[in-house]
Formats: structure tokens, C-alpha cells, sequence
């Protein structure tokens, strides 16, 4: 019984409280509150003693079992035998020789020469003969001109030579103009050429080298029906 008792906590300083209440009303010669407080004491001990329970009720959680994880190495295994057991055979690599198709043209043209080269080639409508200037240069022209203007400017390091312009209408030769040049860092020079109303389409003028027969250069142009 006391054991259910001493194991309430609130029993002890309730009974501190009780006892200081008796010395008080026995000092103050209030006997008369001594029998209460003695009655509610005692209910309150039996009070405690059915209430508490007999045995402590202890509290436990149970720890789950760990599982350590497995992890399945089988096809880790598996593969590596595999990559161990794969043989890479070595690429050959076959180059392909490049193959040279050479035209008709690249077979009879010659190489240019490196102390005769085309520095400016164009198209005009006209010339100022004093200032050797072309007149509106560009790439088409009407046929109402009726006349076309071939401007070239050529560094000539060598001696003196003919050059030939060469007039090509729809890919069909029409003419060769030869002018005659100097040594010079850049000798000017031009012809031209009288288009009829039948000559409406495409045009170029190839410039040629009349020693060495070598194209030097090119210029395209279109006589249009404006």
C-alpha cells in the first residue's frame, strides 16, 4: 500500500501540506479544523491507492529489422565477362585516291604567266577616250545601245604583246579583237562591239595571251530588250 502511495508523485508534498496544516491549527489552537483536514487527507490516501495502478506499464517500440539491401551483381558479372570476351576488330580506314577529270578547255588552256596578270576586267556603256575611264559600268545592257564596251586593266612585266579579246555570244564564238600593250604596272585598254536587235541574251569576252594562247580572265554579260 504505501509503495502505491510513495509512487504518486503528488503524495508527498501533499502530506508536507497536510502535516504543516495540523502544527498550524494545533499553534492557533483551532483544533476544531484538525478532524477535517484529517478526513480529506485520508480520503484523498485512499483515493490514490485504488487509482494507481499495481504494476508500472512500460512502453516499448520494437526496432524493425534491418535488411541489409542485396544488390543483384549477376548482370553487372555478367557484362563484364562480356566486354572481356569481345575481341574490336581493327578499322581499316581505304582512302580514296581524289580523281582529276580534266575537260577539253583545261586541256588546251595554258598556265598564265606570272608577270602578266588581269588587274580589273568590266563591262561599260561607253568611254572617256582622255581620262581612259569606262562609263557606267555593270552587267546587263539595253540592245537600244546597239554598241557594249570591254575595259581591262593588265600588269604587263614582260615586253611588249598582243592580247586578244574574244566575244562569245550563247556560248557561240563571234569575234577576236587584238590590241597591242606594253610593259606597264597597269596598261588600259578596251574594245567594243556592235550588238544587232538579233543578239539579245547572254555575252562574256575572254582575255587571251596571243604568244602563250592562255585565258587570263573572264567577264559576263547580258544584252537585255529595254
Amino acid at each position: 500500500m504505501i509503495d502505491r502511495l510513495i509512487a504518486d508523485p503528488a503524495f508527498l508534498p501533499i502530506t508536507i501540506i497536510f502535516l504543516l496544516l495540523v502544527i498550524i491549527a494545533i499553534w492557533q489552537k483551532l483544533d476544531r479544523y484538525i478532524i477535517p483536514l484529517t478526513i480529506v487527507f485520508i480520503v484523498y490516501g485512499v483515493f490514490t491507492f485504488f487509482t494507481h495502478p499495481n504494476e508500472e506499464i512500460k512502453y516499448s517500440i520494437p526496432m524493425k529489422d534491418i535488411v541489409p539491401a542485396v544488390t543483384d551483381t549477376s548482370e553487372q558479372i555478367q557484362e563484364n565477362h562480356i566486354a572481356d570476351t569481345l575481341t574490336v576488330d581493327p578499322v581499316i580506314e581505304i582512302t580514296k585516291e581524289p580523281e582529276i577529270i580534266v575537260t577539253e578547255k583545261q586541256a588546251d588552256e595554258k598556265p598564265e604567266l606570272p608577270d602578266l596578270h588581269v588587274n580589273s576586267l568590266l563591262m561599260c556603256e561607253g568611254m572617256i577616250d582622255s581620262l581612259r575611264k569606262p562609263i557606267r559600268p555593270g552587267k546587263e545592257f539595253s540592245i537600244t545601245l546597239k554598241r557594249v564596251y570591254c575595259y581591262s586593266g593588265i600588269r604587263n612585266a614582260l615586253s611588249a604583246r598582243t592580247i586578244l579579246y574574244e566575244w562569245y555570244f550563247q556560248g557561240n564564238y563571234i569575234d577576236t579583237i587584238p590590241i597591242k600593250i606594253g610593259r606597264s604596272v597597269y596598261w588600259r585598254s578596251w574594245t567594243y562591239k556592235t550588238i544587232s536587235d538579233a543578239q539579245i541574251g547572254d555575252w562574256y569576252v575572254v582575255i587571251r595571251d596571243e604568244i602563250t594562247a592562255a585565258a587570263m580572265d573572264t567577264v559576263h554579260f547580258t544584252i537585255i530588250d529595254l
